[in-house]
């Protein structure tokens, strides 16, 4: 038989310590059969601009907006 020792800890989640968020933001087209997408960028223009040139040359309407943001988890000890 196998004795196991359960310990609770609280985590948090967010950017490391001492930094800002660093976010990329991509546009994608959600139309049928397009997987195109934009250029990661730190701004909202490269991004926009790229869909709304994308949507004048296909006719494509339909996107998505992705920001990713590395996050880090760390337990209350750890701090």
């Amino acid at each position: 038989m196998t004795r196991s020792v359960m310990r609770f800890v609280e985590w948090t989640i967010g950017a490391s310590r001492g930094e800002a968020p660093q976010t990329t933001i991509v546009i994608r087209c959600l139309n049928d059969g397009c997987a195109e997408e934009s250029e990661p960028s730190a701004s909202h223009i490269t991004p926009d601009t790229w869909a709304l040139q994308h949507a004048g040359r296909t006719g494509h309407t339909d996107y998505e907006e992705v920001a990713r943001c590395r996050l880090v988890a760390t337990s209350r000890e750890a701090r």
